[in-house]
This record gives C-alpha cells, sequence and structure tokens, in this order.
C-alpha cells in the first residue's frame, strides 16, 4: 500500500493530507505506509517529495520529521513539508521570500501632499499611506486600496516613481521591496481610519520642507526629490500594462 500520490513535471510527487483515508493517518499506520511508499519513489527516481498536512492532520508531523522531511511553508490552514532524494543537493524551489509594499504619493491639483501618521509602529512621523501588498493585487491596486483605507482618499496609480530593496526584513530569511506609486487624485476627501490612522492632512511643498526630519523622515524627502526630478523631465514613467500572453492575471511594468 502506497499513498495517493499527484506527480509534477520536475519528477517530484505531492500527497495531500486530505485524500488519507482515517486510518491511514494513524500513526503506526502512517509511519508504515510512508516507509514504503519512500522505497517505492526511491525506486522509480522520484526527485521531491512534498506533503501537504492539513491543520487537522497535524499529528503526523513527527513522523515526517523522523523520516527526514522538512518545513517548506505554512499558510492559516496547512503546513507543506518536503523530502529530497536523491543523494545530490536538492533543487526544490524555496518558498516566496520577498515581501511587497506599496506607498502612495498623492499629489492634488494644487500640489499638495497627502500625508498621515500611523497609531503605532516603528516610525509615527508624517508618511505616505502605504502597506503591504495582498495576494492578487497588482502594484497599483495595492496603493489604491492602501490610500482609501488610511486616509479615505480615492486616488488611481499613474505611474511608478522608485523601488526600494532590504534584503532582510523583519522576518528571517525575508527580504522587502517597497514601490512608491504616484497617483491621481479622484476623491481628495479625507476620512481617516480610527483604527490606523493617528492623523492625515494634505501638505504644501512649503509645509514638508519646514517639517524636522524625525517629523519626515530622509527617505520620504528623498522620493520627494525624485518626483521633482521625474516631473522636470517630462517622461511619462514607469507605468502599468495588463498582458494577455499568459493564461495567469499579469501586469507588464513599461519605462518611458
Amino acid at each position: 500500500m502506497y499513498f495517493k500520490e499527484k506527480a509534477d513535471i520536475f519528477g517530484g510527487v505531492t500527497v495531500s493530507s486530505t485524500d488519507l483515508q482515517p486510518s491511514q493517518k494513524e500513526k503506526d499506520m502512517f509511519r508504515e505506509i510512508m516507509s514504503k511508499s519512500l522505497d517505492h519513489w526511491r525506486s522509480r527516481k522520484v526527485k521531491g517529495v512534498w506533503v501537504k498536512v492539513n491543520i487537522a492532520d497535524s499529528d503526523i508531523i513527527p513522523v515526517l520529521v523522523e523520516n527526514g522531511f522538512e518545513f517548506h511553508h505554512t499558510q492559516p490552514n496547512y503546513l507543506m513539508m518536503t523530502k529530497w532524494l536523491p543523494d545530490t543537493p536538492s533543487t526544490l524551489p524555496r518558498y516566496a521570500h520577498t515581501m511587497i509594499g506599496v506607498g502612495g504619493l498623492v499629489i492634488d491639483e494644487e500640489g499638495r501632499v497627502l500625508l498621515m501618521r500611523e497609531r503605532r509602529g516603528y516610525y509615527l512621523g508624517w508618511k505616505f499611506p502605504g502597506g503591504a501588498s495582498d495576494p492578487g493585487e497588482s502594484i497599483f491596486d495595492t496603493a489604491a486600496r492602501e490610500v482609501l483605507e488610511e486616509t479615505g482618499v480615492r486616488a488611481v496609480g499613474k505611474a511608478l516613481l522608485c523601488l526600494r530593496q532590504i534584503n532582510v526584513s523583519q522576518y528571517e530569511n525575508v527580504g522587502d521591496l517597497f514601490f512608491v506609486c504616484l497617483m491621481d487624485v479622484i476623491n481628495p476627501e479625507i476620512k481617516p481610519c480610527p483604527r490606523e490612522t493617528a492623523a492625515c492632512r494634505w501638505f504644501t511643498r512649503e509645509e514638508l520642507e519646514n517639517l524636522p526630519e524625525e517629523e519626515f523622515h530622509e527617505f520620504h524627502r528623498e522620493i520627494m526629490r525624485r518626483y521633482d526630478t521625474w516631473k522636470k523631465s517630462g517622461r511619462r514613467g514607469c507605468h502599468m500594462a495588463s498582458c494577455h500572453f499568459t493564461s495567469r492575471k499579469c501586469q507588464m511594468y513599461y519605462i518611458d
């Protein structure tokens, strides 16, 4: 008896705990079938074995560890574990190791800049509204959502102004990419989120320049300098266009 599996195009197999019979999830039975399955996979020259453990089946995790499986990634309702079978370095891909954040540089027709203060966090000075991208969002989608959630202002993405990369963020082995998105205002009315936003307002450029450094970080000042350079250049900038050469949702960003 072997575990039910699904083969992949890279010479590996995936086993899902939700496909197992209740008796197969009992530790002793699971241990016995896993031993036979590993021998079977080795005889077939299978390379990587993936086991998706539903949270309800977490009792089998110690048995997988006994058999040399390692943690690969986790989601709220499952843990993925892997084992590389050949006597060669593993070529199994790592899980996603970069977080994506987006800040919205929102400037109205009068040239005023939208800034907000967070209620909690590492930096409590004035900043551009923004936050982490949700699964399935484009960069412009994230910018529009975060600006609306934190300030109540409706705006749409116009161009990517710059990108900041941090190789190690607050999580181990996870980097951070932060995109700054220039945005057009649709509705300038401010309705700050009481849970996230301590203060929010429009600033003139003169008011920004007069803010002390602890109130407006050098990172944000550099973004404003980059904005001024971009505006003087007359270039369109890095803009987004949907593409149709893949079955998956995809956006391309072009620099003009």
